[in-house]
């Protein structure tokens, strides 16, 4: 559904905006900034956890979360549409806060990693975080 969602999303911006002709809209990940981890989890309850991120340009708008799971490890990051569009200004000072909704189907210890980018060697950052579901 969410790829179906997307598909659409990605034909109205082509058929809405005139874009450069040398660089199409593309989906870029961008690191998070800050998050605001609830402390509370409940299982199948939904929470949201506000994940804020800073706009790089005018262009750039929030599409979706990267989002990996395995067991009860979350790997977090955003999706951003780049438009590309002629009149783009560098931003790097605007903060945008987008909800992840986080729904626990068990019990237990979660680790969430989100990832705020690369350091000078290249190698991946992450704000870590342990939540716990116990009710």
């Amino acid at each position: 559904m969410k790829k179906i969602i997307f598909a659409l999303f990605i034909g109205l911006v082509f058929a809405s905006c005139t874009l450069n002709d040398e660089e199409p809209a593309r989906i870029e990940v961008l690191p998070v900034d800050s998050v605001d981890m609830p402390t509370a989890f409940a299982k199948d309850s939904v929470t949201e956890i506000p994940v804020t991120y800073i706009r790089p340009t005018t262009c750039h708008f929030f599409n979706d979360f990267y989002y990996y799971k395995y067991n009860f490890y979350r790997t977090v990051a955003i999706y951003a549409v780049n438009l590309h569009e002629n009149g783009c200004q560098n931003d790097g000072v605007t903060e945008v806060e987008v909800p992840l909704k986080f729904k626990p189907a068990e019990l237990g210890t979660y680790h969430f990693k989100f990832w705020t980018g690369d350091d000078a060697q290249g190698v991946s950052q992450y704000a870590e975080y342990d939540v716990i579901v116990d009710h």
